[in-house]
Parts: C-alpha cells; structure tokens; sequence
C-alpha cells in the first residue's frame, strides 16, 4: 500500500494550485484529510464525479500585490509546484489572462501527466479579494507522445485580504486525472500533495519579505 501511496502522491495535485468558487464553498460532505501548520485540506463529495472536490484554506503573510505576482510568474511554478517538470506559456491574451501548458513526472509504472489551463485573474473593486480561475482546456493542442492530457479540471483560487500584510487563502479544485488512475485510489491520497504546494508557496512568500514584487493592476488592503 505504501508503493500505491508514493506513486498517486506524486501527481494527484500538481495540475493546479488555486481556490474558491461557490459552489464548492456550499459542498456538502467535506471531510478534513489534513490540518498541519495553519493549513487544512479538505475533501468534498463531487455529484458529477467519482473524483473528490479538493479544497485548501491557509492564511499568508503577504499583500495581495505580492500573492498576485506569485501566481503569475509562471516560469517559478516549477520552484514550488508539487512535481512539475516543465510549464510553457502558450499565449497570452493580457497581463492577466494567459493559456500555458504543463507537464507532471510521475513515478514507473504511472505515465507522465501534461495539461493546458486558461487562466483568468480579477480583483474586486469593492472588497479588493483576489480571483483566479484556472480551466482546463485539453484540445488547445495536439496531444504528446507517451503522456497523458488530463482531461478534465477546473479550479478557483480567492485570496481575501486581512490586513496590510496578510491573506486568507482559499482554493477549490475538481480534476479528473484521466488514463489509469482509479477514482478510489486518487481519492485516498489526495490531501498530502496539495498540503506540500501551499506549504512551499508561502514559505517562498515569508522568505521574500518586504522584498516584494509590485503588480500595478492591483489593489493592496488600505489603497
């Protein structure tokens, strides 16, 4: 069980890293997999999949101009993304809206991963929370020899901001993993690699203090 369990830790989560839509804020029949260090992972019965809604909730010490630069900074998703082996931006449609394609190393005998998201970014004028929708998008290009294109995902990341220097996370994620992964098995480890991408995310965040990377287009708590 434990050779089960490293093989499905290894990929499970790494397709995507952002939170929060409504319908999984009002899911019934969430169960807490994981709460370690401020931050909690949650599995949620899905009615129109085998595969469990996934939802991360943490607070980081970070303005949401810096939180905003993080998740558009694509190239250092490879830095702190569980497991990624390779990210490209395929077009970019605006600073805030881009598709770009992903590839996920899985351990033998478990085929490599790869996916295409569309990413959208907006921030509320009013409250200032920060939105990131993520939506798979499988037919954005060819399919690659000796991979295997996730089919089906589609995540919600809202960044709520607390004070000058500090968020409340919150991320929602369905994914179908696709090929031959069993929805029970996926099920069954699915807290523990979206717990580690939080994690190293906002150790990155802590390690870059007031070092902060500025994003003209948002809005920061008090602005």
């Amino acid at each position: 069980m434990s050779y089960i369990k490293n093989i499905f830790l290894n990929f499970i989560w790494t397709v995507s890293f952002f939170s929060s839509i409504a319908y999984a804020q009002e899911a019934d029949n969430c169960d807490l997999k994981k709460d370690e260090e401020g931050i909690f992972v949650y599995l949620c019965d899905n009615d129109s999949s085998n595969f469990k809604t996934i939802i991360v909730e943490l607070d980081v010490p970070a303005t949401l101009s810096q939180y905003a630069a993080a998740v558009l900074d694509v190239d250092s998703y490879l830095q702190w993304q569980y497991n990624m082996l390779q990210i490209k931006v395929l077009k970019k449609v605006s600073p805030t809206e881009f598709y770009y394609y992903s590839e996920v190393e899985t351990p033998w005998p478990i085929t490599n991963r790869d996916f295409i998201f569309h990413l959208k970014m907006w921030q509320e004028p009013n409250s200032r929370i920060l939105k990131v929708e993520m939506h798979g998008v499988p037919d954005f290009i060819p399919k690659k020899k000796n991979k295997v294109r996730i089919p089906s995902s589609h995540s919600m990341l809202t960044v709520t901001p607390t004070g000058p220097d500090s968020v409340h996370v919150r991320y929602v994620l369905d994914i179908d993993p696709g090929g031959e992964v069993p929805a029970w098995i996926a099920n069954m480890f699915a807290a523990q690699a979206p717990w580690q991408t939080y994690h190293n995310l906002r150790n990155r965040l802590i390690k870059q203090g007031k070092n902060r990377t500025k994003v003209d287009f948002i809005k920061d708590y008090g602005d």
